[in-house]
C-alpha cells in the first residue's frame, strides 16, 4: 500500500475500518471487502463467545485469508477481553497486508495482534513449527476452502481445536458446475431442491476425509447455508476409534426430482434402482457426503443464549435462523412438499398440518432450515402419503 492508494473509511458492526477504495466492483478492488458478508462474521463474533464460555478460556484465532482484516479486528474491538487471547492475522496479498497494518493502529489491544505477509499454509506451518497451537482457524477464501483443510485439520489437533471455513463457490458445489464439483470436492452435487443440504454435506465429507487421513474425527457445530456462501463450524476431535466409526457417515442420496422420493445409503449400502418407485421418473444421486448431524444442539442453545445481549447488525436474522436449527430434527435430507402434494393429488394442506399428523403417529418431523416448504421426517414416503390420506 502507498500514500497514493485511494482509501475509505466504512463501519461495520461497531467496529471502523479502512479499506481499499479503487474498483466500481467489489471483486475487482485489490483488497476485497464484501459488506454483504457481515452476518458471516457476527456469526463468528457470536460463535467465538459461545466457545470460549463452554470451554471456560480465552482462544487463539488465526485469520489465514484475512483480506482488510475486518473480522479479526471486529473480534478485537467487539467481544470482551478474556474471549481471545491472540490473534494471528495474514494475507498474501502486500496491499491487504498494509491495509490491515493500517487498521490496526486505530485499535487497542494492539498486543494481541501479530501480522504477517504469507500464504495461508506457511502461516499455519510456522505456527506448528514454533509450538503454537490454535483454538479456531478461520478460513474465508475467495472460492473453495478445501485445498487448506489438512494443514488446518493438523495445527488444530493438539487442542481439539475448532475449524471455521466458508465456500462462496457455491454455483459449483449447487450443481451448475458438476464436472468442477467432482473435480475440485470428489463428490457429485445436485440442483434440484435438495441442493444446498447437499452442497453442505460435500463440504463437511471434505473436512472428514482431511481428519480421517490423520486419524481425527469431526464434530459440526453449525452448518449455514446463507445467499451466496456455505459456512460450516466444526470441531476436530483426537480420536482414531471415532475416525473409522465416522466414515460409516459417508455415503449417497438417491432422489427423484419430480415427486421427492430419496433414500439415504451408506458407502457400502446397495441402491439398485435406476427409477423412482412412486412416480418412475429417473432418480439422481448426489455424494459422497457426510450423513452426521449438521449441528450440535447445545452450542446452538448457548449462541441463543449469548446472541440476547448482543447488538449484532443482523441478530434478526440470526435469531431466526438458530431457532429454526435449533428445532429442526437431526436427520438427512427433506421432502420438498410441494412435489409430494402434487404426486399424490392434495391441496390446500399445511406443513404444521403433515408436522402434527406424523408426531401424532409417533414419528419425527419439523420443518428444514433448507426450504421453507421442506418437512424433515423418519417416516418413509409411503408412510407419509398414509398421513397424507387422512387430510
Amino acid at each position: 500500500m502507498t500514500n497514493k492508494d485511494p482509501l475509505k473509511q466504512i463501519e461495520e458492526g461497531k467496529t471502523s475500518l479502512t479499506i481499499m477504495d479503487d474498483a466500481d466492483r467489489i471483486y475487482d478492488s485489490s483488497v476485497f471487502y464484501n459488506p454483504r458478508m457481515v452476518i458471516n462474521r457476527d456469526f463468528t463474533l457470536l460463535m467465538l463467545e459461545t466457545i470460549a464460555k463452554l470451554d471456560k478460556k480465552p482462544l487463539i484465532y488465526v485469520d489465514p485469508l484475512a483480506g482488510t482484516g475486518v473480522r479479526s479486528f471486529r473480534i478485537l474491538n467487539e467481544l470482551s477481553s478474556d474471549v481471545v487471547e491472540h490473534l494471528f492475522i495474514s494475507d498474501k496479498n502486500p496491499k491487504a497486508v498494509g491495509i490491515i497494518e493500517e487498521n490496526s493502529t486505530h485499535h487497542e489491544n494492539k498486543e494481541k495482534i501479530t501480522i504477517q505477509r504469507a500464504e495461508a499454509f506457511v502461516l499455519i506451518s510456522q505456527l506448528m513449527t514454533e509450538k503454537i497451537f490454535p483454538d479456531v482457524i478461520d478460513l474465508d477464501p475467495f472460492g473453495s476452502p478445501v485445498e487448506f483443510f489438512e494443514v488446518s485439520v493438523k495445527a488444530l489437533r493438539r487442542k481439539q481445536g475448532f475449524l471455521f471455513a466458508t465456500a462462496t463457490d457455491t454455483q459449483v458445489l449447487c450443481g451448475r458446475y458438476s464436472e468442477a464439483c467432482f473435480r475440485i470436492y470428489n463428490a457429485h452435487p445436485t440442483r434440484y431442491h435438495l441442493c444446498h443440504e447437499v452442497a453442505l454435506r460435500i463440504l463437511l465429507y471434505n473436512i472428514l476425509i482431511s481428519a480421517g487421513r490423520l486419524g481425527l474425527a469431526i464434530h459440526p457445530i453449525i452448518s449455514i447455508n446463507h445467499e451466496h456462501f456455505l459456512r460450516v463450524k466444526v470441531k476436530i476431535l483426537e480420536s482414531k476409534d471415532k475416525a473409522n466409526l465416522q466414515h460409516k457417515e459417508q455415503g449417497y442420496v438417491h432422489f427423484c426430482p419430480k415427486c421427492s422420493y430419496f433414500d439415504v445409503k451408506r458407502i457400502k449400502q446397495p441402491f439398485g434402482l435406476a427409477n423412482c418407485p412412486i412416480c418412475n421418473s429417473e432418480i439422481e444421486t448426489a455424494g459422497p457426503l457426510w450423513l452426521g448431524s449438521l449441528y450440535d444442539k447445545k452450542y446452538l442453545k448457548t449462541m441463543i443464549t449469548q446472541l440476547e445481549s448482543t447488538d449484532l447488525p443482523t441478530k434478526m436474522q440470526i435469531e431466526k435462523i438458530l431457532k429454526i436449527m435449533s428445532e429442526e430434527e437431526e436427520l438427512p435430507f427433506f421432502y420438498f412438499l410441494p412435489y409430494v402434494l402434487r404426486q399424490l393429488r392434495k391441496e390446500g394442506i399445511s406443513r404444521q398440518q403433515v408436522i402434527d399428523g406424523l408426531r401424532s403417529e409417533g414419528f419425527k418431523a419439523s420443518r428444514t432450515i433448507f426450504d421453507p416448504e421442506g418437512l424433515k421426517t423418519d417416516a418413509s414416503y409411503s408412510e407419509l402419503a398414509t398421513i397424507l390420506e387422512k387430510y
